[in-house]
């Protein structure tokens, strides 16, 4: 019986469980718990500025509530829009952020080690459900346009 009430259930409700989860581990990760924590360290000690641990937290529990507030129109609302902004952004993070960052830099990267959780629900989703390919575009955009404009003008560094 119980097995029949869980096939009923949409992929998307269990998907958002994940998501919400994921988000939650990947931001601990990355700003408490990861190796090299928090991120906005290593991203000064790669590119010569960075933030205050006050606006770094603030930024990123706004990024993690940001990525909820995708989840919550993606996969509750059935917002392919939302949901292709949401998996831009996971592959985004994934790729660009902790595995390409970790082929150019040694040393700890806070969030790798979370990443792919990312990709995991990134495949589950495109799998799944239909998700939007200019909601894509813009959720991968957004971190590929902030990691592009960091390598073209980078601070000097002492």
């Amino acid at each position: 019986m119980l097995l029949v009430v869980l096939a009923e259930v949409s992929a998307a409700y269990y998907l958002f469980g994940a998501s919400f989860l994921f988000t939650l581990i990947h931001t601990a990760d990355e700003v408490f718990a990861g190796p090299g924590s928090p991120f906005w360290d290593y991203y000064r000690a790669h590119f010569g500025r960075g933030l205050n641990d006050l606006i770094g937290t603030l930024l990123f529990v706004g990024l993690a509530l940001t990525l909820w507030g995708l989840a919550v129109g993606g996969y509750l609302c059935g917002s392919e829009l939302l949901l292709g902004g949401l998996i831009g952004a996971r592959v985004g993070d994934a790729v660009i952020s902790h595995f390409g960052l970790r082929l150019r830099f040694s040393g700890p990267n806070p969030g790798l080690s979370s990443a792919p959780l990312y990709v995991l629900e990134s495949v589950a989703a495109l799998w799944a459900l239909p998700v939007s390919g200019l909601g894509f575009s813009l959720g991968a955009g957004a971190f590929a346009v902030f990691w592009l404009l960091s390598f073209l003008f980078p601070k000097e560094l002492k």
